[in-house]
This record gives structure tokens, C-alpha cells and sequence, in this order.
């Protein structure tokens, strides 16, 4: 799976994927693009969300609504510690039921969120700079 980034403005790469999708890269606090912890935390954000989907629309419904933020911690100029919560609308359910949905989604989350997993595992990361 290979993504592109292009030098676009100073500071601005913008990041493109096989389907031609883009969207911008700059530092933090730059209007209209995404910082690279940014991107992390948006990676972990819909990759979890995404994963427990299916089954909360087969226990609540096509149309339930849920709510997830990501929460991170910084030190030396690196990610240490991210935090995923996920608020899912479940009025009108006893504890019980509430409970039965709260486990389905981490289980879901546990199997399927590959960011979540690779970021728990390690990921060996390799740089390779060419000129041309």
C-alpha cells in the first residue's frame, strides 16, 4: 500500500493515495491542512471507529450515533501515549445491554482496528533518500 506526498507550498506537502484522494500536510496549526501527529491520531480515530461499525449497527441500528476522540500525549517530539474513546448513544438500553454492546465494540475494535494493533505490536520504520 503506497500513499505519495508532493511538495505543493513551503511547509505543504499534499498527501495522495492510490484512488487519487489528497488531502494537506503541514506543521501544527497551519489552516486547512493536518499536522503529521494529527494524521496519526485520525488514523487511530477512524480505523477503531470503523472497526466496531458493522456490529453496532447490527445491535443499534443503521442509524445509531456514536462519538470518538483521540487523546495523546507528547514528549521529546513523540507520540508516548494515546488514548481512544469512543461514546456510543445506547438510551432506552438496561445496564446490562449496555454493557453486552460496550464489550462487542472492543472486541471488534481488538480484532480488526490495524492501526491499533501495529501501533501496540511496533513498527519498524526504514528511510530510503535518493537525488535525482
Amino acid at each position: 500500500m503506497a500513499m505519495k506526498a508532493t511538495r505543493t507550498n513551503p511547509n505543504e506537502y499534499t498527501v495522495t493515495n492510490k484512488d487519487g484522494t489528497s488531502l494537506k500536510v503541514s506543521p501544527h496549526g497551519t489552516p486547512g491542512a493536518f499536522s503529521p501527529g494529527e494524521l496519526l491520531q485520525a488514523a487511530l480515530l477512524g480505523c477503531a471507529s470503523l472497526s466496531a461499525d458493522m456490529q453496532l449497527a447490527h445491535m443499534l441500528g443503521k442509524d445509531f450515533h456514536a462519538e470518538a476522540e483521540v487523546k495523546s500525549t507528547e514528549e521529546d517530539n513523540h507520540i508516548t501515549e494515546m488514548l481512544f474513546e469512543f461514546l456510543i448513544d445506547t438510551e432506552g438500553r438496561d445496564e446490562q445491554e449496555r454493557e453486552k454492546i460496550i464489550q462487542a465494540a472492543a472486541k471488534k475494535i481488538e480484532q480488526l482496528c490495524i492501526v491499533k494493533r501495529s501501533l501496540n505490536k511496533g513498527i519498524s520504520t526504514h528511510t530510503d533518500i535518493s537525488a535525482k
